[in-house]
């Protein structure tokens, strides 16, 4: 690239190199990998999820000197570029950019099964808003997290979720789980500490009976 390239000459080289000249793209045949979420594992792969594949865009991106940030669209992150003459938004799976009509039809299922419709809906742009590193984290934690519990792969789960509650020590949910998934391993000790760590500071939350219940068996077991 010239040193004066415009930054849509950037933007159009930075995606025919990653996209196209190295092939970096979703994996459609294994999308549940976990590989797909580790960044050493995206790197030698060349696949991964939309979030994983965004943070390595970024970063490149940020190289060029683009105003790229990442957004936390639901149910599929997305990638927005800040240009002279307006915005650009990126789907990082395909690398296809997408119109305002694609990004709302897009939304439709999720305004639908949240209520967000007629006098409840809300401006496309407020989905559109930045991710800050620690939400990119969070997220991509957060979606290990459902991977390993769904494989029961109780060991790799308590990793991420020790993660999650140093990123995040109030989110009294993440105790939650992790102790939930100390259960399982065996770690009672420590899934009773968790839990009623839960229980002490979830006053209000539905499932709290279940969990009470949770830890008196728990503590019978010990016993």
């Amino acid at each position: 690239l010239p040193a004066d390239a415009a930054p849509l000459q950037r933007l159009r080289a930075l995606n025919q190199f990653f996209f196209h000249d190295l092939s970096f793209g979703g994996n459609v045949n294994d999308y549940y990998d976990p590989d797909n979420s580790y960044l050493n594992a995206v790197l030698r792969t060349r696949r991964g999820i939309p979030i994983s594949l965004a943070v390595l865009w970024i970063e490149l991106a940020q190289g060029l000197g683009l105003q790229a940030r990442g957004v936390g669209f639901p149910g599929h992150f997305m990638l927005k570029i800040t240009l002279p003459k307006g915005q650009v938004v990126i789907d990082p799976f395909t690398g296809k950019s997408l119109s305002r009509e694609e990004l709302s039809e897009r939304l439709e299922p999720y305004k639908r099964s949240s209520g967000l419709v007629g006098d409840f809906d809300v401006p496309l742009g407020l989905y559109l808003q930045p991710a800050s590193p620690r939400e990119i984290i969070g997220r991509m934690l957060r979606n290990l997290k459902e991977i390993h519990r769904a494989q029961e792969d109780w060991q790799r789960a308590i990793a991420v979720q020790d993660r999650l509650i140093m990123l995040f020590p109030e989110a009294w949910g993440e105790h939650r789980d992790r102790g939930l998934a100390h259960a399982e391993q065996g770690n009672t000790a420590r899934a009773v500490r968790d839990l009623e760590t839960y229980l002490m500071h979830a006053e209000d939350a539905l499932d709290i009976d279940a969990i009470a219940e949770r830890v008196a068996a728990l503590r019978r077991a010990e016993n």
